[in-house]
């Protein structure tokens, strides 16, 4: 009967030395990780919607439709697009946030926030979702976020 309990707590030990290793070695691995490589992701991240904001300026409505991520150029065709996307002019724009969003029962979360003044005079505040896809940072969605009275 003693013979049987010695391989439970021979294997006991082991695994938690390796437990103790993968808390102790990979945490601060992934935080050194995370700290090499978001400030690299958020420096995509502004390109694609500095990209995309500077063609919906410009009225170069294919270029700006080539920074739109593949699943809405599937749904929306350039002409589609290009008239939703036509009014109003954008005069100027800044970039306001780029923000990389762990969250725990989702996908993590890419957006950037722009202000964004129209020719009209009018300044909205826009929230941009991107995704990495194989040929670099796109933009898949675009919100106005309302903006407090001050």
């Amino acid at each position: 009967m003693a013979d049987s309990a010695e391989p439970k707590e021979r294997g006991l030990v082991p695994g938690l030395v390796i437990v103790v290793l993968l808390l102790c070695v990979g945490t601060p691995a992934w935080v050194l990780y995370r700290q090499w490589a978001d400030p690299r992701t958020k420096a995509g991240m502004t390109e694609a919607a500095t990209g995309y904001l500077d063609a919906l300026r410009d009225a170069d409505y294919p270029a700006a439709y080539r920074w739109v991520c593949a699943s809405e150029r599937q749904k929306y065709p350039l002409d589609q697009w290009t008239r939703y996307h036509v009014e109003p002019d954008i005069a100027s724009y800044a970039i306001t946030d780029v923000a990389i969003t762990d969250l725990t029962e989702a996908p993590t979360s890419y957006t950037v926030d722009a202000e964004v003044r129209h020719a009209d005079g009018r300044a909205q505040l826009w929230h941009y979702v991107l995704y990495d896809e194989s040929d670099g940072w796109r933009i898949c969605y675009e919100t106005v976020i309302a903006r407090p009275q001050q």
